[in-house]
């Protein structure tokens, strides 16, 4: 039985995004038959305390003292404070590799290419991702960021400074025996920066049994078409813009959207909705539990995803999972994602360019229903590939022999 050391930062059970990712590869590879040795936060503790382990599935975890815990929730500090985590982890798993001797590493996350990982310096094989980082948001759009621009800039420098100098960053990717990088801006870095041996993988998958049972052929009626926005209400994920498109559309009131999320840019989303007028095709929803969401993905026809900056998208996978076609923007992930089979992506140069194709492809499908449902099989058939068990096999199969 091969010995995996995995290294992964974020990794809980109760938790969504990139903890959950975690976990999925945790389990997802023991479930296999590996002898898996996951590294990961204290604060991760008591989720996975939640669940029954299988006995080849162990943690570790890495603990900071209080006052360094706090740097977390600082969001310039918490950069430090990731690299001062990584090199603890790579020192505590050296001293479990003597008692061990693990035949791979392989770091999950953050799946953040800049922020790399120490965990190159074994004389094993190491695989770093699937991972993104690489995706920069277009400056053009930058009305769409509300008052939050000047963070999404700083972001943006405080990547080209780890690139240039985070002592992970380089000699990883000389050393790993594979870079995967979950979408081609990320790729496009990997290999500019002296990446060797660097292959695209996207970064994003659902569980199995998040798969309904059925297909679910989306079948709309003539003269109206369902529109669904799902995520977190930040200023990258483009809710702004996506207000901007229903303006557009306020003249087909068979088109409708419905919103659900929260996040800190609530208030200035619901203004701007307000400020249009859209509360006849504008549902707001918020949060709700995540048992739920898969209710609103039956109920709808078309998914829409309209984010500025996306490494890969989960969305998406669970919209499909649901047969949703997706209109998106050619951007990042959601542009390698989605396909002419699952969905439109459109392409955006500028703000008004990104609408009006938004717009078309709209009223593309309002107008096409038969195509919508040619979309939905599509969309399916794809989902069923993105599950975690068939993900966490063929990137085995690829890359760790």
């Amino acid at each position: 039985m091969k010995r995996i050391l995995l290294s992964a930062f974020a990794c809980d059970p109760t938790r969504g995004s990139e903890r959950s990712n975690g976990w999925s590869w945790a389990v997802g590879l023991a479930m296999k038959g590996f002898d898996v040795h996951c590294i990961t936060r204290e604060v991760s503790r008591s989720g996975i305390g939640t669940k029954t382990l299988p006995p080849n599935l162990k943690f570790t975890y890495v603990r900071f003292p209080l006052v360094m815990e706090r740097l977390y929730s600082s969001d310039r500090a918490k950069y430090l404070y990731y690299l001062l985590w990584q090199w603890k982890a790579y020192k505590l798993a050296l001293a479990m590799h003597k008692v061990n001797r693990f035949d791979l590493v392989h770091h999950i996350t953050f799946g953040s290419l800049q922020m790399g990982s120490f965990m190159y310096k074994f004389d094993i094989p190491f695989i770093f991702g699937p991972a993104g980082g690489g995706q920069m948001a277009p400056a053009a759009f930058r009305e769409f960021f509300g008052t939050s621009w000047s963070t999404e800039e700083t972001r943006s420098k405080v990547s080209r400074l780890l690139i240039k100098f985070n002592p992970a960053f380089r000699p990883m990717l000389k050393k790993a025996s594979h870079v995967l990088a979950a979408n081609e801006d990320t790729f496009r870095v990997a290999k500019s920066s002296g990446g060797v041996n660097v292959s695209l993988v996207t970064d994003v998958g659902v569980p199995d049994s998040f798969i309904p049972l059925k297909n679910i052929v989306k079948t709309p009626r003539d003269g109206q078409l369902k529109l669904l926005w799902v995520g977190g209400i930040l200023p990258r994920k483009g809710l702004l813009l996506t207000l901007e498109l229903m303006n557009e559309l306020k003249g087909y009131p068979g088109i409708t959207l419905t919103v659900v999320g929260d996040g800190p840019m609530r208030n200035e989303c619901l203004e701007k909705l307000q400020a249009y007028a859209l509360e006849d095709t504008v549902h707001w929803e918020g949060s709700v539990p995540f048992s739920e969401i898969g209710s609103y993905y039956s109920d709808h026809d078309v998914f829409l995803f309209t984010s500025l900056r996306e490494s890969g998208g989960v969305q998406l996978v669970e919209a499909m999972a649901y047969g949703m076609p997706v209109i998106t923007l050619d951007l990042h992930g959601p542009g390698l994602i989605v396909n002419e089979t699952r969905g439109i992506k459109c392409a955006c140069d500028t703000p008004d360019i990104a609408i009006k194709n938004l717009k078309a492809a709209v009223l593309e499908l309002y107008r096409d229903p038969a195509r919508v449902a040619r979309l939905s099989e599509g969309s399916f058939r794809f989902s069923a590939t993105q599950v975690w068990s068939h993900k966490i096999e063929t990137i085995v199969n690829q890359f760790y022999d």
